[in-house]
């Protein structure tokens, strides 16, 4: 019976540390799940693929993968805006088309600055300001992508970019969401 009790008490801490390891390991896929579910702006592959772009970068909770997600949509929004000043460079642009960029432009720097003041927020544990902040910067990509539609037959160059930050910002704020 003494050779028993050792025996039963390692199984029980093995299952738990198998089980805690598990939870930590789907808190991307669970966390994506439920934003997916309750957001249709939302793709749980999209959302998945986001935050297994680096494997480096492990969260243990919603607050981590929210902090995460909001620090991938600075460099996205940094990553469009590099790319919008390439664009501005071709000289065979229309005067309408150039306004446009520079209207994103100024769109998308304006979205970094208050994404990196939504990582202030957090630090301060202020949900509901992060909130409404991130959905404050969630309308650049509206905004960007609207200007071109008001020039008939002009096609936006950046839809693809307005549309992935667009969902980068929704998944921050499903997470956020998750933590109230």
């Amino acid at each position: 019976m003494k050779s028993f009790l050792p025996l039963v008490t390692l199984a029980f801490l093995l299952f738990h540390l198998a089980q805690a390891n598990d939870q930590d390991g789907n808190i991307i896929h669970g966390s994506c799940k439920r934003a997916a579910d309750g957001d249709p702006n939302i793709s749980y592959e999209f959302c998945i693929a986001c935050f297994e772009a680096d494997p480096t970068s492990q969260p243990t909770s919603i607050e981590d993968l929210a902090l995460m997600s909001i620090n991938l949509t600075i460099s996205n929004a940094t990553e469009i805006s590099s790319r919008i000043l390439k664009l501005l460079q071709n000289k065979r642009l229309s005067h309408f088309a150039q306004d446009c960029l520079m209207a994103c432009s100024e769109l998308y720097s304006d979205a970094c600055s208050k994404l990196r003041g939504v990582v202030d927020d957090f630090g301060s544990r202020d949900y509901y300001k992060a909130n409404v902040d991130v959905s404050a910067v969630m309308d650049a990509a509206v905004t960007c992508e609207d200007g071109f539609k008001e020039r008939k037959g002009l096609v936006s160059p950046l839809t693809k970019e307005n549309d992935m930050f667009f969902q980068m910002n929704a998944i921050s704020l499903a997470f956020i969401a998750m933590l109230h």
